[in-house]
């Protein structure tokens, strides 16, 4: 039987405990059965009953922060006409029962007795959620997300926000960008403490600030006012403004923790600190802000402080220039064996986290791969140094594209290696995603068909999926055909191997017979990618025609014809990305993702005019422009890491 995470102690027993009449949770007090209703929900009826008793489970000695694991930790007896749940804490009660409907799920009617003894091996392990790059899950996505990290032991959730909550004391802030109510993150943060999650406040608090900057009275309080990105370090006013949004925002958290970001503090510096970093130094300037960001936070409620790790890489050793209550959060996204930031901490002297990355991002479907080892060596690494805590980031830069599920394969393999140190293999962890987390093997096939195609020559570069920028490129002179020094372009056979792969999904999918809404992004994904390969394959096809001097009038209005149908078709994936998109994220901050896709519509009306120009060249007796040096209308044309959307929806990195 699998279990994610895997379960520390397994034993079976004689016997089996026949549960066809359900499990009763009448014992349960009314905060148990809470848990137990959704953990638990198709398998409660009026049978075998569940008890929680108060015998002590143990963690082994000399295991890292060993008094903050003992709270998770929980024994399961199943016995022929009883369930026992031997737990000290809500927390493990509720890892009890997420063990329980795995062990459920695999087993119809009846359980083998058994014994379970388990505890988790790094305290802290959570996830993070970019809502501030346009998407802003809904009510019911957030619920489905809280239920489902429950479901693998996570006890931390963080949401980044730059900019996306509304303040009664500046009341134009979010306006240009979804936003969270006091009402909805208190609804919210109960929710969270009822599946025994801690949902913490992520405020940002000196760079990707631009959300806040961009308004009508907020530029002067930017460190450049060219770029709006950053805040001035050193500007009483900034304080001021951090002052109102923590004493009005904090509130709404339980939580006494606060990430306070500071990461990529690039532009420092470069205007109104200038002068102060030329004099003081860097180092100091920067340390100057955390400080007076700390101590705003701190007269706000806040006790605990996080803030970013990549600052250490500039400025080593930071950490013993600052307050106690500060906790540095290392991240890195890459398929390393060896993290050298990790260096920069000390566990025994200052505790720290680390972020590794689901690799979402920036594609039509995750770099799995990339994750996979990201999140493994990562932790592993981590956790040999004694890391306290885990947070598994998903980021939605250039717009927030892809669905938050999209993350999920990526939350449960961190779940499984942030719960056991890292300890289990890949080969073990994906026959128990098979059984737990697919629907069933046509699902699972299906997924990792699309996860090879991230591996095709030139398709996967840093933390860009290139077929997500071919999705919207130039139909004859784009990024992605001709390529430059750091996007190589992409092969024809690349295209040719996309749409195989992508079709092979699409007949996996079919054969699924599922309608769930992750089966729905799953087939949205793969036909974007199968709509991507043949478009290459078709400007490649054009492309090759003219150099070779193989065109005739009838061969360009075919193509023509070709490229109005690709037009048809992209419009379909359009309309059915907004569908997606309404069903797990509010409408507002969906215009700058739908952007890419209505500026990306003028590519093949471009195409089409310049291939007409073509054909009347050639009723003309005139010779064909082979080499297209007329066709112009890509040098006008940007989309995602190459557009400028200043003042508009860029919510990533505004200089590029």
């Amino acid at each position: 039987m699998h279990t994610i995470p895997k379960v520390k102690q397994f034993k079976y027993s004689p016997g089996y405990c026949q549960y066809q009449q359900g499990l009763s949770i009448e014992n349960l007090d009314a905060s148990q059965k809470t848990v137990a209703e959704s953990l638990l929900s198709p398998f409660i009826g009026d049978g075998i009953p569940i008890k929680i008793g108060n015998r002590p489970v143990s963690v082994p000695d000399g295991l890292p922060h060993d008094q903050l694991l003992v709270r998770e930790a929980y024994r399961i007896t199943v016995a022929e006409d009883v369930i026992l749940i031997d737990a000290l804490h809500p927390m493990a009660v509720r890892n009890a029962f997420a063990t329980l409907a795995q062990l459920l799920m695999q087993e119809v009617s009846s359980l083998p007795c058994l014994m379970i003894e388990d505890y988790p091996s790094i305290p802290y392990r959570g996830v993070m959620l970019d809502v501030s790059r346009g998407k802003i899950p809904n009510r019911a996505k957030m619920e489905e997300v809280i239920r489902f990290l429950a479901s693998y032991k996570y006890n931390v959730l963080q949401l980044y926000m730059e900019d996306c909550y509304v303040l009664d004391s500046h009341p134009l802030l979010s306006r240009s960008n979804g936003y969270y109510t006091r009402d909805e993150i208190q609804y919210l943060d109960a929710y969270c403490q009822r599946f025994g999650i801690e949902l913490q406040p992520n405020l940002q608090c000196l760079s990707h600030a631009h959300g806040l900057l961009r308004n009508p009275g907020y530029h002067t309080l930017a460190e450049s006012e060219v770029s709006l990105f950053s805040f001035a370090a050193g500007s009483e006013a900034v304080y001021n403004l951090y002052s109102d949004i923590f004493n009005e925002v904090l509130p709404w958290f339980s939580s006494k923790t606060l990430n306070l970001d500071l990461d990529e503090a690039y532009d420092l510096g470069t205007g109104y600190s200038k002068d102060a970093v030329e004099n003081l130094g860097g180092r100091e300037v920067f340390k100057r802000h955390i400080q007076k960001i700390a101590e705003v936070a701190r007269k706000a409620g806040a006790t605990q402080l996080q803030l970013w790790g990549d600052c250490l890489n500039k400025y080593p050793d930071l950490q013993t220039e600052l307050e106690d209550d500060f906790l540095f959060i290392d991240w890195n996204y890459n398929p390393l064996t060896y993290f050298p930031s990790l260096d920069n901490h000390d566990a025994k002297a200052h505790p720290f986290w680390l972020a590794p990355g689901t690799s979402s991002w920036n594609a039509l479907f995750p770099r799995t791969q990339q994750a996979n080892a990201n999140i493994c060596s990562y932790i592993r690494e981590g956790f040999v140094r004694q890391v306290q805590g885990v947070l598994v980031t998903h980021w939605g830069d250039y717009g927030h594209h892809q669905p938050i599920s999209f993350s999920y394969h990526g939350f449960v393999r961190g779940a499984e290696h942030a719960y056991n140190g890292a300890t289990t293999s890949e080969e073990d962890l994906d026959r128990a995603l098979d059984i737990l987390f697919f629907t069933d093997m046509h699902e699972s096939k299906a997924y990792s068909l699309l996860a090879q195609i991230n591996t095709l020559p030139s398709v996967t570069t840093s933390f860009k999926t290139q077929a997500f920028f071919a999705f919207f490129d130039d139909l004859f002179k784009g990024l992605s055909l001709e390529g430059n020094s750091a996007y190589p372009a992409l092969p024809e056979d690349t295209f040719t191997s996309m749409s195989k792969l992508a079709e092979l999904a699409i007949d996996e999918l079919k054969k699924s017979n599922c309608a769930s809404y992750f089966q729905q992004e799953l087939l949205h994904a793969a036909h974007c990618l199968l709509f991507t390969g043949k478009k290459g394959v078709l400007s490649y096809t054009i492309k090759h025609a003219f150099q070779e001097d193989m065109v005739d009038e009838d061969r360009i209005l075919s193509w023509i014809l070709d490229i109005k149908e690709l037009y048809r078709t992209f419009l379909s994936l359009r309309n059915e990305f907004v569908r997606l998109w309404s069903l797990e994220a509010v409408d507002i901050g969906s215009e700058g993702a739908i952007y890419a896709f209505d500026k990306a519509s003028s590519r093949y009306a471009e195409a089409v005019i310049w291939l007409n120009k073509q054909r009347l060249i050639l009723r003309q007796g005139l010779p064909l422009d082979t080499q297209m040096e007329t066709y112009k209308a890509h040098e006008a044309y940007t989309t995602l890491w190459t557009g400028n959307c200043t003042n508009l929806w860029d919510r990533a990195y505004p200089w590029r």
